[in-house]
């Protein structure tokens, strides 16, 4: 991930900061996968809270924490109102810092193997990013354009959904140059944007 600070990353997801304002440049989700100083991003879901998680974080390395409210732990916080949506405009303020070109390849059925061939060939006209097996809903997406630096001059990132507005979300987030999907008419694919600010189908 591009280098932010912590009082940069409060305007940017209009939040608030407690405790001291560091730099950044790595985030993760996930206790398992903590690097020295990195952003940890306690996300919430129906069987689960991350929040729970802040002090295994801490003791791992964690530089800061990412957060919906504020918890008692001796470590610089970010807190937000919702974590999942500022992880994913974080990763949209990424994407906007990097001047890559963007593919994005959705579809009912055979989208990753299109992703793999498709950065196949864009590899070999520059430096290229692309999703990891499949990560490809509202935070794997955002996994994938964090990682965006300025070294790479392509990006081929697939989505997928499982939830209405889910590829309406991450359109807006990757803000691809092109797009492409197979079996039109079903799946993913009947509610995909060919291109930035086409109308979602899904109804």
């Amino acid at each position: 991930m591009i280098s932010v600070t912590l009082s940069q990353l409060t305007d940017i997801l209009n939040g608030e900061l407690q405790g001291a304002d560091i730099t950044l440049d790595a985030v993760t989700t996930d206790t398992r996968k903590l690097t020295p100083g990195c952003l940890f991003v306690a996300l919430k879901g129906e069987r689960f809270d991350a929040h729970d998680f802040a002090d295994q974080a801490k003791a791992g390395g964690a530089g800061a924490l990412l957060v919906s409210r504020p918890l008692d732990i001796d470590l610089p916080q970010l807190i937000v109102k919702d974590t999942r949506l500022a992880f994913g405009e974080l990763a949209a303020w990424v994407r906007q810092q990097v001047p890559a070109r963007v593919v994005a390849l959705t579809g009912s059925s055979g989208k990753t193997s299109v992703k793999e061939m498709t950065a196949a060939i864009l590899s070999q006209c520059g430096n290229t990013l692309y999703t990891a097996g499949n990560l490809n809903n509202d935070i794997g997406v955002p996994m994938t354009l964090l990682r965006l630096t300025p070294e790479y001059d392509y990006a081929v990132i697939e989505l997928g959904a499982n939830h209405q507005g889910e590829i309406a979300w991450t359109v807006s987030l990757t803000r691809p140059e092109s797009g492409a999907g197979q079996q039109p008419g079903s799946g993913a694919f009947g509610r995909f944007w060919l291109a930035c600010g086409c109308r979602e189908s899904e109804r």
